[in-house]
């Protein structure tokens, strides 16, 4: 009995004593805890940037306009006078709600003839999709026998007749991109990004600190210059990177059946930059981490909040500021929006062009804090192999 409880005190030991596992165990749940919580501290998702097409332009429609932008939901970004305006804004992503307010609006509504409000939602985010089709049902019904009415009303403009408006305005919505609400088409996307992601970050960031190590990294430092360095190491886990991509997405097309609608060519490209990213990153972490703990350590805290900052599911326009900076940091974020645009979408280059940009610029960023580290460890290596070569020569 006396062994087992010295073996529990020497783990608490180890535990105390070794500083990346007491971060991991001590520090790491409660950054992590802070930092969901801070995310998700507005409970709902709000002010969800929403073009209105006017197509009646009265004094009523301008009032259903600043209903809806009264709305804790909506933000009216955008009121435009055509369907087409409004489909550009939409695939552009300066909005994600739309309204269309028919011609003629105002006077069926007079008349008490039925009329509508149609609202379109980007449903390739269905966090968006069900917070939007609640908070506008509801609105709509507001709206129709509420408050406008009675200002209307006060004003003299409509007398009597201004009661056939409370069921006059009826509302129909339609869901772009994941119109019967596909659970596995929206999550499974962005799950899959995720795996590789890690995985390759994992595999990449241990390449350098392995060999640190075993012993061998000061001898690889003397006789190779950086490009061979980064070259060998690179193009072996880009080939492992890739081939878990081309896996990856051969079983959700071919196993699950998940509907696509873009050039596969296009998804190649972005998850080919995307990776490169990954593997570029987890190479300057191999490189300035000095064992494979902390290395793992690095690449954990790095890869485990991606996905919930990503943008896939709660949306970076909800985020607080210091939140979305961060996940405006990580490359996932910029991959999994080219995959909706190009999978959920079925958009062009021109849609994803600023995310692959952005991943390039953190390739070289992430090949140049390499390189610094790498020149800085290489003196250090010469450094410590002359102070040998005089201590042996004295001998």
């Amino acid at each position: 009995m006396n062994s087992f409880w010295q073996l529990v005190g020497d783990e608490w030991r180890s535990i105390y004593t070794n500083k990346t596992i007491r971060n991991i165990v001590f520090l790491v749940p409660c950054v992590y805890m802070l930092m969901f919580g801070y995310l998700y501290q507005e409970k709902r998702v709000m002010e969800i940037p929403t073009v209105v097409a006017d197509l009646d332009q009265t004094e009523l429609t301008r009032e259903l306009i600043r209903a809806i932008d009264n709305d804790q939901t909506f933000s009216v970004t955008n009121v435009v006078t055509t369907e087409e305006e409004l489909q550009h804004l939409m695939n552009y992503e300066e909005a994600q709600v739309g309204f269309i307010i028919p011609k003629g609006l105002t006077v069926n509504a007079k008349l008490g003839k039925p009329t509508e409000i149609l609202n379109l939602i980007d449903g390739s985010n269905m966090m968006i999709s069900n917070t939007s089709v609640r908070a506008a049902s509801s609105l709509v019904k507001t709206i129709s026998g509420g408050v406008t009415l009675k200002k209307l009303e006060a004003k003299g403009e409509w007398g009597s007749a201004a009661t056939n408006f409370a069921t006059g305005i009826d509302y129909r919505y339609r869901i772009l991109h994941n119109p019967t609400f596909n659970y596995l088409a929206f999550m499974i996307f962005g799950l899959a990004g995720t795996v590789l992601q890690q995985v390759a970050f994992l595999s990449v960031s241990l390449s350098v600190t392995r060999q640190k190590e075993e012993g061998t990294w000061m001898d690889t430092l003397k006789e190779n210059g950086f490009v061979k360095i980064a070259l060998s190491k690179i193009t072996t886990h880009m080939i492992l990177a890739v081939f878990n991509f081309l896996l990856t997405f051969v079983l959700i097309f071919k196993f699950f059946e998940v509907p696509y609608y873009g050039s596969m060519s296009l998804l190649f490209i972005s998850g080919f930059i995307f990776n490169l990213a990954v593997v570029a990153i987890g190479f300057a972490i191999s490189f300035f981490s000095s064992n494979m703990l902390q290395a793992t350590q690095t690449a954990m805290l790095i890869a485990v909040p991606s996905f919930m900052l990503s943008g896939w599911t709660w949306p970076i326009t909800s985020m607080p500021t210091v939140i979305a900076i961060i996940a405006k940091s990580l490359p996932l974020t910029y991959f999994l929006h080219s995959v909706r645009e190009i999978l959920s979408k079925g958009h062009g280059w021109e849609f994803v062009g600023t995310d692959n940009l952005i991943l390039v610029l953190m390739i070289v960023v992430a090949l140049f804090v390499a390189f610094v580290t790498y020149a800085f460890q290489k003196k250090n290596a010469r450094t410590n192999y002359q102070t040998k070569s005089e201590s042996v020569v004295i001998k």
